[in-house]
């Protein structure tokens, strides 16, 4: 059995999490991919169960119907909120009444970059930073007003992030904006996220470790990573002091 420490460990390296390579559909707790956008998002194709079923007949005409209304948020996942998990984590509370669509986008004149900032859990996040002339593939949510709410509230915007309007390439023709993506109020380091593709970008990608190793560096230390990640997870008054120097707060 691995012990709680080693637990919190993997999970602050493994940010911004795994994911589907392709759309797909968090509902209920379960996520399903999707295999066609075409037409109004009900009738979008989904696999499940090995069978291919309208959005509709997942999620229940009326779910289907409040997204064909334009009910939601796009909300472009610039970190780990388009991770299962991270779903799973974030709508604990509503696990059993959540539908979530999430489509694959591109967002012109960003990048993805790792935030100079430490999560209450111990990860280097990520957060949108304008690179004129680069482009990054990325995910958004479609989130119900709720939802979105409940979104809002976990990423500590005004102290931590602030929500900003992106226009982005690639939606499905039945999703309609105005899209937003979270960008961190402290800044980045200039090195972008490795899980997120971009084109005609200057900055080098580094991945949850090389985070990691640009925070040490900062913070003036020479700790290995695995001992300043096992120290941050372990002592939660040491993570706020070291993200607070981090983020010049």
């Amino acid at each position: 059995m691995i012990d709680p420490l080693h637990l919190k460990m993997q999970w602050a390296l493994s940010y911004p999490f795994t994911r589907p390579e392709g759309d797909f559909l968090f509902v209920d707790g379960r996520t399903l991919d999707i295999r066609s956008r075409r037409g109004p998002i009900s009738g979008w194709q989904v696999v499940d169960g090995g069978h291919i079923r309208s959005l509709a007949e997942v999620v229940g005409a009326e779910r289907a119907a409040r997204l064909d209304e334009g009910a939601y948020h796009p909300v472009v996942a610039v970190g780990s909120n388009a991770a299962p998990v991270q779903l799973q984590r974030k709508f604990a509370r509503y696990i059993d009444d959540v539908v979530i669509p999430v489509v694959a986008v591109s967002l012109p004149g960003h990048v993805i970059a790792w935030a100079n900032r430490i999560a209450a859990y111990g990860s280097v996040p990520a957060t949108l930073a304008d690179e004129p002339g680069a482009s990054v593939s990325a995910w958004a949510t479609l989130l119900s007003p709720r939802d979105y709410a409940l979104m809002n509230a976990t990423e500590d915007l005004g102290v931590v992030y602030e929500a900003v309007p992106v226009a982005v390439e690639g939606a499905p023709e039945a999703v309609h904006g105005p899209f937003e993506a979270y960008r961190c109020l402290t800044g980045h380091f200039d090195v972008r996220v490795s899980a997120f593709s971009a084109v005609n970008s200057r900055l080098p990608a580094g991945n949850q470790w090389t985070a990691q190793e640009l925070a040490i560096a900062r913070l003036g230390l020479e700790t290995p990573v695995d001992r300043f990640v096992a120290e941050t997870v372990s002592d939660a008054t040491l993570a706020a002091q070291r993200d607070r120097k981090l983020s010049g707060k």
